[in-house]
């Protein structure tokens, strides 16, 4: 990503990515449609994920942490000057059957409209990022984001998105499905292995196969660290396969105590990033990829992208969901 000319006018935007494992936070400036640079930005472990998959609504105390970050991330707005925000809640709180008293309180208590978007339009701002990082232009390309309550899969070219699918697996959906099945004696990883089987990519006979694969999401960055012991994340990193079945492997044979005390891995990514593995590994054997390319973007850099060209969702938000368009702030003062 480019770096904005301080002597050029500037656009400060803000994205706020309110997923099922974590809610983030980024504002930039840009002095162009992809020319940015990143000024503050925020990761808030906040599990909204938490009982939806299981009991269908947000759990209270995931809504009142939420509704904390939210005021705090209106006050560093306005301290900042945010010209325009997008706040995208993705398939926690579209899945939510109290998502809508959930909004109500985040509107009228921090000010900030937060829209449930699709799994389309996941992949459609996925691909805006991963555009803005990956020349797409020498082929078709794999793209799979996958949060803690979906996954999202694309076949894509530098054009657009020639095919996209919304699946319902993720990491915590996965963790807390398998936690409500009382005396199933599956294993983690056999559990997840039995969820992935209908997790597809387009027929060779619909599409021309994948000529590359890129994966997006907190977790391939967190084992592309692993795998490769150093990663920019201002550069593309290239994870061969092989290395990602050692991580799997690793990840196996050690408890989650062990994950945060001798990987050093935050506790919730240490108890979602086992069954992660397991999903891009799926992926990449139909891409038959032997490596995965890693751009250390997601969705929140695609709302940034979206507010700073000022582009139109190309699909609907989920029902019940705000205008798709980014929200206009008056500077203080």
């Amino acid at each position: 990503m480019s770096t904005s000319n301080p002597e050029g006018p500037l656009t400060r935007v803000a994205a706020i990515d309110a997923g099922s494992n974590a809610i983030r936070f980024v504002v930039a400036d840009f002095d162009g449609p992809l020319s940015h640079e990143v000024i503050h930005k925020r990761r808030e472990p906040i599990r909204l994920g938490h009982r939806v998959f299981t009991h269908g609504r947000l759990d209270d105390g995931a809504m009142d942490q939420a509704v904390r970050a939210f005021r705090s991330f209106r006050g560093e707005m306005d301290a900042l000057g945010v010209e325009r925000v997008r706040a995208v809640a993705t398939s926690a709180t579209r899945e939510a059957k109290n998502r809508g008293p959930f909004l109500e309180r985040l509107r009228g208590e921090a000010g900030i409209d937060l829209e449930p978007i699709s799994g389309a339009e996941e992949a459609r701002l996925i691909h805006l990022a991963v555009r803005s990082r990956v020349d797409l232009s020498l082929g078709r390309w794999i793209l799979v984001d996958l949060g803690g309550g979906s996954v999202e899969v694309s076949l894509v070219n530098d054009a657009g998105i020639l095919w996209s699918e919304s699946y319902r697996v993720g990491t915590v959906r996965s963790l807390e499905t398998l936690a409500a099945a009382r005396g199933c004696q599956d294993s983690l990883r056999a559990w997840v292995g039995r969820q992935l089987s209908a997790l597809t990519i387009p027929p060779p006979d619909s599409y021309p196969g994948p000529t590359a694969f890129a994966a997006t999401g907190g977790n391939i960055e967190a084992i592309a660290r692993l795998a490769l012991s150093y990663m920019d994340p201002l550069k593309l990193a290239i994870l061969p396969t092989h290395r990602l079945d050692a991580v799997i492997h690793l990840l196996n044979a050690m408890s989650i105590p062990e994950r945060i005390d001798e990987l050093r891995l935050r506790p919730d990514r240490a108890d979602v990033i086992l069954p992660a593995a397991l999903v891009y590994r799926h992926f990449a054997q139909l891409a038959h990829a032997e490596h995965i390319v890693v751009p250390s973007v997601g969705v929140k850099e695609g709302v940034l992208l979206d507010v700073a060209g000022g582009e139109a969702a190309a699909t609907p938000s989920a029902p019940g969901a705000g205008s798709p368009e980014s929200r206009r702030i008056s500077r203080p003062g």
